[in-house]
Order: C-alpha cells, then structure tokens, then sequence
C-alpha cells in the first residue's frame, strides 16, 4: 500500500482516480488544486503524487517545481486533457521534462493503474 496525493480541480476526475487507487490498495489524500497540494506536501511524506497541469491556484507545473526540492523526492505522475486554447500534448511538454511519468486524459483505467505501479516499483 502506497501514500498517494491525487491533485486535480475536477471533483469527478479526481474522485474517479481515487476510486481506481484505492480498490488496488492505496490510501489517498486529494487536493482540489496546486495551491492545497504544495500545502499538504509540505506537511507529509507521500510515496506518489499524480497531478493535473491545466488547474487555478498554483498549476501543476508549480506542484512539480515544489516536488523537485523536497528530499527524498516522490515520483510524479503529470497528466492533463488540455484546455480550450491548449491541446494536452502542449500542457505535457514542460512536465514530460520534470515528472517521472504522463498521462493524458481520458485515459482508461487500466493504463493509470499501470503507470501507478511502474512508479512505486522505483
């Protein structure tokens, strides 16, 4: 059972992914947006943290930028569906070069599980 910090501004996105998570094993901790995310990474040790890069209050490229100077460092799963004016695969760019892994939305349910355990097995 891994600790896992589930970020995302989207209640039914985030709740999905939590549901998928926590029937493998895991506990979760949610955060609605980046600002409540680097918060709470500032008060525990989690073993995981997927985020959401197109969010308010501190977007998920923050997350990552905070992540990156904590010790020891989580890995980090990006993922993102765009946004109107900014197709997924743009939002990835910067968080394919810092997180450990992408995902872009929809994504089915069986590729976040996969990805999840890729990264805990590091």
């Amino acid at each position: 059972m891994a600790e896992i910090l589930v970020v995302d501004d989207v209640e039914d996105v985030r709740e999905g992914i939590v549901a998928v998570l926590q029937s493998a094993g895991h506990s979760i901790t949610e955060a609605k947006d980046g600002a409540e995310a680097i918060a709470k990474l500032g008060q525990r040790r989690y073993d995981l943290v997927i985020t959401d890069i197109m969010m308010p209050e501190k977007d998920g490229t923050e997350v990552i930028m905070f992540i990156e100077g904590l010790s020891p460092r989580p890995p980090v799963l990006a993922m993102s569906g765009g946004a109107p004016n900014v197709p997924a695969y743009m939002a990835l760019h910067l968080a394919r070069l810092k997180a450990d892994a992408t995902l872009m939305k929809p994504f089915r349910n069986e590729e976040l599980r996969s990805k999840v355990e890729a990264l805990l097995k590091h």
